[in-house]
């Protein structure tokens, strides 16, 4: 299956859809990834807080590199030190590079550090793209008024590519009434309905899943239609920071 990609502005690309190992239960790791793999997902998402890299990396082989998310480093005097580390672990756990490094956390009074430090590994080769997640814009104002380049994932009004993880809010928005009125006029799961609305958006989205069925049903949501009033009606959900299910980035 092809599937369509984004691209970044770094002049690389990413699949649009993607796979989510967030937190998932080690034994089940490879396997879920295999069968990701064998439906057709070429985008992998794991971190080194997930602990998961070493089963991730068992199931894809090395011409499929994966995205990673680093931490940022809470109490260490050298960034980069620190990130090179976590970049040689990831390595070595994944058995590849992976092709796009993120700061997973905009931690207070090192991130600017951690970014100046990530793009010196980009600038020596050890990665492809860079980006960050969870940054308010005060965050990116920062790193770029240090003299940084823009990240190739986070904020789409300063020209980067928004990625949208868990973007099923855990469940949480399949239970919506809105998004299941939509479904039922279309024909497809509420979890499609909400993929199909942020593909449209020209978002990439990781959903997860811990099935081979929802598998393949999350990858077949960019083969049908949302018209333009399925998608406005799906865009007045938004609730806003009142419907943020994970916690709040703080402030720069």
């Amino acid at each position: 299956m092809l599937l369509d990609t984004i691209p970044l502005n770094d002049g690389c690309q990413i699949p649009q859809i993607g796979f989510g190992t967030c937190l998932m239960p080690s034994p089940d790791t490879e396997r879920l990834v295999g069968t990701a793999l064998v439906a057709g997902y070429r985008h992998i998402d794991t971190a080194r807080y997930y602990r998961n890299e070493a089963r991730v990396g068992k199931a894809v082989p090395p011409v499929t590199c994966p995205e990673n998310r680093c931490g940022s480093p809470a109490n260490c005097p050298s960034a980069r030190t620190h990130v090179r580390q976590a970049i040689d672990a990831s390595v070595g756990e994944l058995g590849t590079h992976p092709d796009l490094y993120l700061i997973h956390w905009p931690q207070q009074g090192h991130y600017a550090q951690t970014w100046r430090a990530l793009q010196e590994a980009q600038a020596d080769g050890r990665l492809r793209s860079v980006g960050v997640s969870d940054f308010h814009r005060g965050h990116l104002e920062r790193i770029l008024g240090d003299g940084g380049i823009r990240p190739a994932v986070n904020c789409a009004d300063l020209g980067i590519a928004v990625q949208a993880w868990s973007p099923l809010g855990a469940g949480a928005v399949l239970r919506d009434r809105t998004i299941a009125s939509v479904a039922q006029d279309v024909g497809r799961s509420s979890a499609q309905v909400i993929l199909r609305w942020h593909l449209r958006r020209g978002d990439p989205v990781m959903p997860k899943a811990g099935a081979g069925p929802r598998i393949r049903e999350n990858l077949a949501s960019d083969d049908f239609v949302l018209s333009p009033g399925d998608m406005t009606r799906t865009d007045r959900i938004d609730r806003g920071e009142r419907g943020r299910s994970g916690p709040r980035p703080a402030a720069a």
